[in-house]
């Protein structure tokens, strides 16, 4: 590819569906599916548009702590890749990016330049027929008319702000996708099975155990719930876990899932 790299240019575009078709062809090129959360960051990320004369060769996402979460050039320009990732990283004074192993070609460009790398995320696909026994309880799909009560247990669970917690449950249970496991009235925990928006293949899994029930098994037990679920509904089963989170790690672990895949903080330093 003939070309100077004077000639490419970066536009800042806030339609963000004009980048559908390529975020299409982002997908095919990973070789393993994203967790939805990741996806989600990227879609409230600024989004830039990469061109050489008149035509659009790729696009790129920063966030709002100028941390690069997703750069993406069309097949024919991968080869020459690293000068523009270069310019883009220079021109936006990009210090950071976290970008997923499954993510070959943008992470390639950007190994080309980090300082430092560390696992920030683990990713996890189903690898072991991995069955978790039952425990005294039911377990039941949410209710919208329930909506309140669940917004006030994830607040007290996680600490998530209850605003946006409304939202994001009452859409799971507008879906069908967030079921409860309880006692006597009492709720124990909850798992979501979100049918993935973009990979008509794949489930993403998670769990909440309320904090008066840790420790008992019941996040391995509501995951593997969640795992049958999404077997079920035909779906491939994905979930993700910070580095940090021991319990989760465990409870993901006895349920088969392994990682393959991290995403990972690469930091570039100063440009």
């Amino acid at each position: 590819m003939n070309f100077e790299v004077e000639e490419i240019q970066f536009e800042n575009v806030s339609d963000n569906t004009i980048f559908d078709s390529l975020k299409t062809e982002w997908r095919k090129s990973l070789t393993a599916p994203q967790d939805d959360m990741w996806e989600t960051f990227t879609e409230f990320a600024e989004h830039w548009k990469i061109n050489f004369k008149n035509q659009t060769i790729g696009y790129a996402c920063v966030n709002s702590d100028n941390c690069l979460l997703q750069f993406f050039l069309i097949p024919e320009w991968i080869q020459t890749g690293s000068s523009i990732f270069e310019k883009f990283a220079h021109q936006l004074k990009i210090q950071k990016a976290i970008i997923g192993t499954n993510n070959p070609h943008c992470l390639s460009m950007a190994m080309n330049f980090q300082e430092s790398v560390e696992i920030q995320f683990y990713l996890f696909s189903d690898y072991l027929n991995e069955k978790v026994g039952d425990k005294e309880g039911t377990l039941r799909l949410v209710k919208i008319d329930e909506l309140e009560k669940f917004v006030e247990f994830c607040h007290i669970s996680t600490g998530g702000p209850k605003d946006w917690l409304s939202g994001y449950v009452s859409n799971l249970i507008t879906k069908g996708e967030y079921f409860v496991f309880e006692e006597k009235g009492e709720i124990l925990g909850i798992c979501e099975v979100r049918k993935s928006e973009t990979n008509p293949k794949v489930a993403n899994l998670g769990m909440i155990v309320s904090p008066n029930h840790r420790k008992k098994g019941l996040g391995t037990f509501l995951l593997g719930k969640a795992k049958e679920i999404s077997l079920e509904w035909k779906r491939e089963p994905i979930c993700g876990c910070e580095k940090e989170n021991i319990g989760s790690l465990k409870a993901i672990h006895k349920n088969g899932f392994r990682s393959i895949h991290q995403m990972l903080l690469l930091k570039f330093g100063s440009q």
